[in-house]
């Protein structure tokens, strides 16, 4: 096996051990390349090509961002893509996955030779080939990253990690509705969900539906907006989905999902008496839904709950379509607790180049240490979501 000392610098990139290394500042510069791994190798449904072409586009310039998208090749074929950014935050230079808040599951895309042969290098081998690859960064911080994806254990798993402060939630529907049903009380869970449509039906013709023509689409994204930004203003919670670029990002995504067999965002939605009540925003990839957001209206009809509702019917029409598995997506959620029973376990990875790399992540660290053993605190939690929400209404 190649030690450091041993790799050799090209004008293109770097031979390390068994890959020849490289590193593009565009996604569109090896779309060829992504698109190959994406279809034969491994990846979540944020680094697609398309997803994160899009976020690029629209988002990353206003995080005051610059692409190092790094590609291994493996025998003249795509091996590896770590979609990462490089960003300042005071005196540190970080790389971190493109897609922020909004990239649930971050894995990179690997084919499988390329995932076994990586998680056989020693940690300061990673290192040293990050660390030539990302040309001016202090550190890497990659969060919310899978211990393991579609039976692929976590390739970078060598370097330094700690415990993601959030975990992901899904669950099989592969046996159909029924099966998903009969995992719970099923009965009670149905007849909760049908007296609560028979209340809203009162007010008028009740109907979910997948919208397919664009304009509807672009409708309910809009309500999603709006609602959700009313909600949040009300918990005193940020408002990630109101950043600039955001809403663009997400309108492209429809725009590309068009055509799609497995798309990057559709919506659902629920309407009583011709008015959206609520809509879920949502994608497929290799048979698996992935729920991004969801919001209803506080309106006269809300104590009826139309996002469960919604959830339910939504979670019926995946079984009908032939989808293989549901992910409502990360960060606990009481709702999520009565579906799942598949528990993801996320690591934030970390890797330093420089001095100030280090004490960076030595930082991060301690923070997320000190906000993990408050959250096991469930009354501390609670009282200090609710001074942060009064300040923010205060502000």
């Amino acid at each position: 096996m190649n030690s450091p000392l041993s790799m050799l610098v090209q004008a293109r990139g770097m031979l390390w051990g068994d890959f020849e290394v490289e590193t593009f500042v565009q996604p569109s510069d090896i779309e060829r390349e992504w698109r190959q791994l994406e279809a034969s190798g491994v990846a979540t449904i944020f680094q697609r090509y398309d997803w994160v072409d899009a976020y690029v586009r629209h988002v990353l310039p206003h995080e005051d961002a610059r692409p190092a998208i790094v590609l291994g090749r493996l025998d003249g074929n795509p091996a590896f893509i770590l979609p990462l950014a490089i960003s300042r935050v005071g005196l540190a230079r970080i790389a971190s996955w493109i897609g922020g808040k909004h990239s649930g599951y971050n894995f990179g895309l690997w084919s499988p030779k390329a995932a076994a042969v990586m998680a056989c290098r020693p940690r300061a081998e990673i290192e040293t080939m990050l660390g030539s690859m990302l040309e001016g960064a202090d550190c890497v911080v990659l969060g919310r990253t899978p211990k393991i994806h579609n039976g692929i254990p976590q390739p970078l798993s060598p370097l330094q990690s700690s415990t993601s402060s959030t975990e992901g939630y899904s669950f099989d529907i592969d046996g159909g509705f029924g099966a998903v049903l009969a995992k719970g009380n099923s009965g009670t869970r149905t007849r909760k969900i049908q007296r609560r449509e028979r209340r809203m039906a009162e007010a008028g013709a009740l109907q979910y539906r997948m919208l397919r023509d664009p304009a509807q689409a672009g409708a309910a994204l809009d309500f999603f907006s709006e609602h959700k930004a009313l909600r949040l203003a009300d918990q005193g919670q940020p408002n990630s989905f109101a950043e600039p670029g955001v809403t663009d990002f997400f309108r492209e995504l429809l725009e590309r999902s068009e055509t799609m067999q497995e798309p990057l965002l559709e919506m659902a939605e629920l309407s009583v008496d011709g008015k959206t009540r609520a809509v879920i925003g949502s994608g497929v990839h290799n048979g698996r839904v992935n729920v991004y957001f969801m919001t209803f209206a506080s309106d006269e009809l809300a104590a009826y709950s139309p996002g469960r509702v919604l959830t339910f019917r939504h979670i019926e029409d995946s079984c009908e379509r032939g989808i293989a598995a549901y992910d409502l997506g990360v960060g606990y959620e009481d709702y999520k607790t009565h579906w799942c029973d598949v528990i993801h376990e996320l690591d934030d990875i970390y890797a330093a180049f420089t001095p100030i790399g280090t004490a960076t992540i030595a930082t991060i660290r301690l923070g997320q240490a000190t906000k993990n053993r408050m959250r096991q605190n469930e009354l501390l939690w609670q009282h200090l979501k609710s001074a942060q929400a009064y300040l923010s209404r205060r502000a």
